[in-house]
């Protein structure tokens, strides 16, 4: 015999076998609510993963809770949802932010899931309210610091200013003495701006969001940069032992600061904490050894090993282009006062000789003296090191796509080679001009004609048929 009857209000017809083909699930009501946009943080609701959808059932069950699984007078799960677990789970589901633009595929193993839910045993799925369970292994964080930015930069200047009075007038008297009434007010403001931090990192990192790392990261640099001012005006010595102090106490509470919020600012005070360690290590060690006629040069190469390294470690940690960018600005002011230097020496010999002559000639464009304090090779080693800085900042901007690597990268070239050309007295600036404006005309060209393919590569990629 076999079962003419329709199941629900479906109308299906029957199969051969007398088995009933059962009902899709009935569309969601009109005044359904529809599920809330975290955007850029997405959240969506995922059943647990080791449950399998309950199929609803060919003939109305008895009801369950509410209502009766599979007679359609419940609410189905939207698909972004995902569909309610069964009913020995009682519906509960998982809340789980999303951090790419899908969700985690179906059957991965979700050990965080925490049955513990409020209102479980409904038999639909649970409400947009406190019944859903955040999962912690996709932590929900606050994409803006809201009003807590503006406060906390507020705030961190005007301890900042604090610090910086004490600076300046803790031994502003005529016997240099210590005036504790001011170095105190500095000793505070340093302190209170490191307990803020303190407290800021101690929250929920999760819950937190910006607006924890906005307390962590500013009142906690600021606060760096105060130790070593303090520890500077308290101490009151030339002696190295001081810098390296000063500059282990900044690596030391700029790495614990990194640790705790993750931001970049923290690796910009451990770089001047390092440069002033190997700026010392080089006093030190090597300034005694090197011949006096080239400091230029070694200054330049001195420099340029710093930021090359500090790139190239940065490189390992999130903030590699912040990092690099920092370090390299760095290293783009010291070649360029390194080019003045040579342009101010070039200058002023010039200038004198003009007037031992008599005013004949022109001071600018006469050769290079024999006793000038440099020679013309130094010129040329100082450009070469700034090339390489200029390639590896090219290679860092097309694999970070930052803009602060193109940046560099056009400013060495465009401020040092000029310089160098004053420096060096060219007696023939036009050909200066032609070089570099025809090596930059034919990078450029190689630029658009690689542009050009990549462009057509794209464009068969996307269709393939008409290509």
């Amino acid at each position: 015999m076999t079962d003419d009857a329709t199941s629900g209000s479906t109308g299906s017809t029957p199969t051969s076998g007398g088995d009933a083909t059962p009902p899709p699930p009935p569309p969601a009501p009109s005044d359904a609510p529809a599920p809330p946009d975290f955007s850029p943080d997405r959240t969506v609701m995922r059943p647990r993963p080791d449950a399998a959808p309950a199929a609803p059932p060919a003939e109305p069950a008895a009801p369950v809770g509410p209502a009766a699984p599979g007679s359609g007078s419940e609410e189905p799960p939207p698909a972004h949802r995902g569909a309610a677990a069964p009913e020995d789970d009682g519906g509960r589901t998982v809340v789980a932010p999303v951090r790419g633009a899908h969700a985690a595929p179906e059957g991965t193993p979700d050990p965080a899931y925490d049955p513990a839910v409020l209102g479980a045993g409904s038999g639909g799925p649970p409400s947009w309210g406190d019944d859903a369970v955040l999962d912690p292994d996709f932590p929900t964080r606050a994409t803006k610091a809201g009003m807590t930015g503006a406060v906390v930069a507020v705030g961190t200047g005007l301890l900042g200013a604090a610090i910086v009075i004490s600076v300046f007038r803790s031994r502003s008297g005529d016997d240099g003495e210590l005036d504790w009434s001011n170095y105190g007010a500095g000793l505070a403001a340093t302190a209170g701006l490191l307990l803020i931090a303190l407290l800021g990192a101690l929250a929920s990192r999760r819950a937190g969001g910006r607006a924890r790392e906005e307390v962590v990261t500013w009142p906690g640099v600021v606060g760096i940069l105060g130790v070593a001012a303090m520890i500077t005006v308290g101490i009151d010595k030339d002696d190295n032992w001081v810098g390296y102090l000063v500059g282990g106490v900044v690596v030391a509470l700029s790495v614990i600061g990194y640790v705790a919020a993750r931001r970049a600012a923290f690796m910009v005070t451990t770089i001047l904490g390092l440069a002033l360690i190997y700026g010392l290590l080089f006093d030190d060690l090597l300034a005694d050894s090197i011949d006096g006629e080239h400091q230029s040069v070694v200054a330049a190469a001195v420099v340029g090993v710093f930021v090359l390294a500090v790139t190239l470690l940065g490189w390992m940690l999130p903030s590699r282009a912040v990092t690099g960018v920092v370090v390299g600005a760095m290293g783009l002011a010291s070649y360029v006062g390194i080019m003045l230097i040579f342009v101010a020496t070039r200058l002023l010999s010039g200038f004198f000789g003009f007037m031992a002559m008599g005013g004949g000639g022109d001071p600018f464009a006469d050769p290079m003296p024999e006793d000038l304090g440099f020679v013309e090779a130094d010129v040329w080693w100082v450009l070469a090191f700034a090339a390489v800085l200029t390639i590896v900042w090219g290679v860092a901007a097309s694999i970070t796509n930052h803009s602060g690597f193109s940046i560099l990268a056009i400013a060495m070239p465009a401020i040092t080679v000029p310089l160098a050309s004053v420096a060096l007295a060219a007696e023939h600036p036009t050909w200066w001009s032609a070089i570099v404006g025809a090596a930059g005309g034919v990078l450029l060209l190689g630029g658009l004609l690689v542009a050009r393919l990549r462009g057509r590569s794209t464009a068969a990629q996307a269709d393939p048929v008409s290509s």
